[in-house]
């Protein structure tokens, strides 16, 4: 059972440990999806009582969701990152700079695609938060950068907000199916290979005209 604390500043290791927690059960869901991964496993791995989780996160529900709200604002941030460079100018370059730092943020965090995949396609209350918590404010993120894009050069490619959409989740599966695609393509195990292999075709080749 988690320890009781009086009020007051939290202890020292409080955000660490729920930290841990955090970082594995995002490969558990990643890995095994959200029906196959059990409380007991995560504190397993995070070397916790599983008591604990359920009083810091609320039960398996609360966690899932508190890592997706993680993931989403991991990602937020590292997209406003490239649109506060000065440097930048122009509205293509901002969303090719854009679209570099998103496949960039999927390469580091390949759990995160994972997880997203594993159930958007399902009609659950999951699927929703997942939609409204990653891939709507994502989806905006891009459709205005492109759009903003496209007025630069007074020429509006055909289905624009499809491209968006394609190009997003067309390198979240290609990131988290990069195993499975090496059986198929040769030369994707080396990772500077696949990142440009990445880029190429998904920036220069689909979203941006």
């Amino acid at each position: 059972m988690a320890e009781r604390r009086g009020r007051g500043r939290p202890r020292e290791n409080d955000s660490d440990t729920s930290a841990a927690i955090s970082r594995v059960a995002m490969q558990r869901f990643a890995a095994q999806g959200f029906d196959a991964t059990t409380l007991r496993e995560i504190a397993g791995d995070a070397g916790v009582d599983v008591a604990l989780i359920s009083y810091r996160f609320g039960g398996k529900l609360g966690l899932w969701k508190n890592i997706v709200s993680q993931a989403g604002t991991g990602l937020r941030e590292a997209l406003e990152r490239t649109l506060d460079d000065s440097e930048i100018t122009g509205a293509h370059k901002r969303l090719e700079n854009s679209a570099h730092a998103f496949l960039a943020y999927l390469l580091h965090r390949p759990e995160v695609p994972r997880l997203l995949l594993r159930d958007i396609t399902i009609d659950s209350d999951r699927s929703k938060w997942l939609l409204e918590t990653l891939s709507l404010p994502l989806h905006q993120h891009f459709i205005e950068l492109a759009q903003a894009a496209a007025n630069e050069r007074d020429t509006a490619p055909a289905h624009l907000e499809f491209r968006v959409a394609s190009f997003i989740y067309s390198a979240a599966s290609t990131v988290a199916r990069r195993e499975r695609l090496g059986k198929l393509v040769g030369g994707m195990e080396d990772d500077a290979q696949f990142a440009a292999a990445l880029e190429e075709v998904l920036v220069e080749g689909a979203m941006i005209p």
